[in-house]
């Protein structure tokens, strides 16, 4: 049985969504098992892509996002965030990485019946460096050691 999280990427990726998950599940999808409660993600601010991506959030638990426009995804820093079964965080730039700079970055993880882009470790890394939290920062530091042992 599929998770809340891995329902909605599911959806996210069966819409064609452009979008990489960033943040604590990308760590976990590397190998950095750590808890998080919520799902970061940078998008295509590309208005064909921000519709699919509402289309898909339309749908999602209660559909708050209903209250949502493409207007709402202007490239700024921050998150939009949606809390529903989960709190999940809409960036259109992530420590100034938009996504035509992180595409060529975008890895995929595949399990059975899923599929996730995440962000690879290099460009993890550059999101999270800056910052002050604790938290980013062990990230930072297993990142970088994870990304040692990658040929």
């Amino acid at each position: 049985m599929m998770t809340s999280f891995a329902r909605l990427l599911a959806a996210l990726v069966a819409a064609d969504v452009r979008f990489a998950v960033a943040g604590g599940i990308a760590c976990v999808l590397h190998g950095h098992v750590r808890a998080t409660e919520d799902i970061d993600i940078l998008i295509d601010t590309a208005p064909d892509n921000v519709e699919r991506l509402l289309a898909v959030l339309r749908q999602w638990g209660e559909g708050y996002a209903r209250e949502l426009s493409a207007a709402d995804f202007a490239i700024e820093p921050g998150a939009v965030r949606i809390v529903e079964e989960f709190p999940l965080d809409v960036f259109t730039e992530m420590s100034g990485l938009i996504w035509r700079e992180a595409q060529p970055h975008v890895v995929w993880w595949r399990g059975d019946d899923l599929a996730v882009p995440h962000l690879d470790l290099a460009a993890l890394i550059a999101t999270k460096q800056h910052s002050v939290r604790p938290k980013d920062q062990e990230d930072v530091r297993v990142l970088r050691a994870l990304a040692q042992r990658v040929p």
